[in-house]
């Protein structure tokens, strides 16, 4: 069984798609992303999205020197509906420090860009001859839905991006903007909102590959390279995460730590190539000994963890047993084509009270791992005792 797969790690990184595959995923992940995908990016343009927003807000505010160069008389009417801009700021600290939902975001990102542009389109109504010198203030719009939308999926990005350019067609259609220069405006708008679609997919596109390059990159750096298995700089943060959720929810966790018995005499003896076969040997046992769910990890030389979420002691020495079996019946065959066998000791620990962190679990394992050492190999010590080699 494949044992990457964790109820606290299920990501992407497992496997991440080859170079040539970033192509043929431009439509499915670009437009119909994962969840890992979307929250990821999300976090890399939270703040960027919250600080626009805040520089919109300010900005929009302050443009009322705008309307009084335009429109003196007007302007004194405007400058509450400039004031309004300011309700933006909510939006942009939300966003900064990152309270609210994604699902709630995904509607106030939009809606705030739609209401805001309402509230120009009703500030243009008040100025004299405002919705001719102010047409191109709909670009504003345009272009600060660029950056904005980055936190979200390029098809959300899309669909707000034509919304917002429809918009004040529909007030003009609706008897709400009579003032609007439709033909005008269409001329405007319409080939810059296609040239901005295609800038949100090259920009989208360009943080995928950036994205992928990371998944690849952070499993490379996670991933034991002679066995494929997890490394200890993977392993020991997430013991701490797994600790911490199951005491929380009041769940089992177990850890195995298993040691190849006299390892050093299988290099003497064989080569250092030889012992690469065990090591590797032992990392394929444990994943056909294994659930989905358990994750296991090189974290020495010769030294492995199984991490079992939910697992009771018992459970956890049934698998220990099961992996000392299996590897007490296979033979390595080594460059000399001579059959190898090998042993291990595995030493058990269950999740308890007195655990605070995932160095107490892991140095109790460790204490029956030596424990099985001292009392002749090639066996299991648990907790409450040790089991016998059958």
């Amino acid at each position: 069984m494949s044992h990457q797969k964790s109820s606290a790690t299920s990501d992407k990184a497992d496997s991440p798609p080859r170079e040539g595959d970033i192509p043929s995923r431009l439509v499915r992940t670009l437009f119909f992303p994962d969840a890992a995908f979307i929250e990821q990016k999300y976090k890399d343009h939270q703040r960027f999205a919250a600080i626009t927003l805040a520089i919109l807000a300010v900005y929009l505010t302050l443009l009322w020197g705008w309307d009084y160069f335009t429109d003196p008389i007007g302007a004194r009417v405007t400058f509450y509906m400039r004031l309004a801009y300011l309700l933006i700021l909510p939006s942009a600290i939300g966003i900064w420090i990152g309270t609210p939902s994604r699902r709630f975001l995904k509607v106030a990102i939009p809606l705030t860009m739609l209401l805001a542009e309402v509230l120009f389109v009703g500030i243009l109504h008040q100025l004299d001859n405002g919705m001719n010198v102010g047409l191109g203030g709909f670009m504003y719009v345009m272009v600060i839905l660029i950056l904005v939308t980055q936190m979200l999926s390029l098809r959300f990005a899309i669909v707000c991006t034509l919304s917002a350019a429809a918009l004040p067609q529909l007030m003009a259609a609706a008897g709400l903007a009579p003032l609007l220069p439709v033909a005008s405006y269409g001329r405007l708008i319409w080939p810059a909102t296609g040239l901005i679609i295609l800038i949100q997919v090259a920009i989208a596109f360009h943080y995928l590959q950036r994205y992928e390059l990371e998944q690849r990159l952070k499993l490379l750096s996670d991933t034991d390279e002679l066995t494929g298995v997890r490394n200890r700089r993977y392993f020991m943060p997430l013991l701490e995460r797994e600790l911490e959720r199951a005491k929380r929810f009041g769940q089992d966790l177990s850890l195995l730590m298993l040691d190849i018995d006299r390892f050093k005499r299988i290099n003497d003896a064989h080569g250092h190539p030889t012992g690469d076969l065990v090591i590797r040997r032992l990392a394929d046992l444990c994943r056909d000994a294994v659930r989905e769910i358990d994750v296991i990890a090189r974290v020495g030389g010769e030294e492995f963890c199984v991490l079992l979420p939910g697992a009771t002691v018992a459970h956890a020495v049934e698998v220990a047993e099961r992996i000392r079996a299996m590897v007490e019946t296979t033979d390595v065959e080594n460059p000399r084509a001579v059959p190898l066998g090998f042993t291990v000791s595995i030493g058990v620990a269950s999740l308890n009270a007195g655990d605070a962190t995932g160095y107490d679990l892991f140095g109790r394992a460790d204490t029956a791992l030596y424990a099985a050492k001292a009392a002749g190999r090639n066996c299991v010590i648990a907790q409450h005792g040790k089991v016998p080699a059958t």
